[in-house]
């Protein structure tokens, strides 16, 4: 049937902290055709970082805040917002907005609430959370999952019916992401021009896996006394990964810049990435490196495996493993060649694979067949 006015959609996130699911969840929306999807952004107040960057966005704000830990009228000001707003569509993303926005379409007339799940956290296996979410996602349509990993890990660990979950992956505006260096950014930094770069975006958080690239870099330094490492981001790891670099005595050889806006820029200063996580959802910053041309090198977990192609287009290794992490890089550092190709590879494997036009229009299509038809066919 055709569509004659905007399809309402409501986007409820728990909060606005910088995050790979804050920013891509802005990413999402600001692509949105607005000719076809009014939104309206309803943040739970649990971070406001980058409020700033929905608020240039042509939507509406509307943001609640917790009156303790356990808030059941949060509930009814969601529900409150969809009748209010006539949302027919409300999207769901982090844990907290899962529960309450699944609850909320409950005694809400939403014609349909969709959770977007973005990383395998293992503390969303805690009982009391768990047995929360398991009750909530019966009022929810859909589990759209970043990645086939995630998915499993939805159906297996988190007991979501297998036909509730699918699987949209993440894209790439591939207009703002070339191939190429930026010697000047480079200069700025304080890295001599003929100094290797082995760099990581990621926030400073346990799950990133910091510490055992520091680890790593002691013998990696030994065979390259040129080379510098990059930490792009900021978190409650930072004191920790300072002391370790201190300790070690790396001081020379390591950058931490903490938050910065321009990583698109940044990426151009490196020479290889790396991702040394211990979980993952989908990567969103290892599409980015590849759409630059970046070699990859990373931990073989979740969604990171299904991103690259081992020899291909860089290296997977077991998380925690210094010494094939240091291995693995070395051997990129002695091989210009071979960088060059798995950059090569990587860029052509995201214009194929994970484009953002291709994600968005995935969500779009959901949307609207389960606003016009009543229900998506899947």
């Amino acid at each position: 049937m055709p569509q004659e006015s905007p399809i309402n959609v409501l986007q409820l996130i728990e909060g606005l902290s910088f995050g790979g699911a804050e920013t891509k969840l802005l990413e999402l929306i600001a692509r949105m055709d607005q000719s076809r999807f009014r939104t309206v952004v309803c943040s739970l107040g649990m971070g406001d970082r980058i409020k700033s960057k929905f608020d240039q966005l042509n939507v509406k704000f509307v943001s609640f805040k917790r009156r303790g830990r356990i808030d059941p009228k949060i509930i009814w000001d969601v529900a409150k917002l969809i009748r209010d707003e006539k949302i027919d569509v409300v999207m769901t993303t982090l844990f907290y907005a899962d529960v309450v926005g699944a609850l909320a379409r409950a005694i809400s007339p939403a014609k349909a609430v969709f959770s977007w799940e973005t990383i395998s956290a293992p503390e969303w296996l805690q009982r009391h959370r768990l047995l929360a979410y398991r009750f909530a996602m019966r009022y929810c349509d859909k589990v759209v999952s970043v990645s086939n990993a995630t998915a499993d890990w939805l159906i297996e660990k988190r007991g979501v019916h297998r036909d509730k979950v699918m699987v949209i992956p993440y894209g790439v505006d591939l207009s703002l992401y070339h191939v190429g260096r930026n010697p000047a950014l480079k200069a700025s930094l304080g890295i001599p021009a003929e100094s290797p770069v082995v760099g990581v975006v990621a926030r400073l958080h346990p799950q990133k896996g910091h510490r055992y690239l520091i680890e790593a870099a002691r013998s990696i330094v030994a065979s390259h006394p040129k080379v510098h490492f990059v930490f792009v981001g900021d978190g409650e790891m930072r004191p920790e990964l300072e002391k370790q670099v201190h300790k070690h005595h790396l001081k020379e050889h390591f950058h931490l810049l903490g938050f910065r806006d321009d990583v698109k820029d940044l990426l151009k200063t490196f020479d290889i990435f790396v991702l040394p996580s211990l979980y993952e959802g989908l990567p969103n910053v290892v599409l980015e490196a590849m759409a630059t041309g970046l070699p990859v090198v990373a931990t073989a977990v979740d969604g990171t495996a299904e991103l690259i192609v081992d020899n291909e287009t860089g290296f997977l290794l077991p998380p925690k493993n210094p010494p094939e992490l240091a291995s693995k890089i070395v051997f990129l550092l002695d091989d210009a060649g071979r960088r060059k190709r798995f950059g090569v590879k990587g860029r052509e494997r995201v214009e194929l694979n994970y484009s953002l036009e291709k994600q968005v229009n995935s969500f779009q299509k959901l949307f609207e067949g389960y606003v016009l038809n009543g229900a998506a066919k899947h």
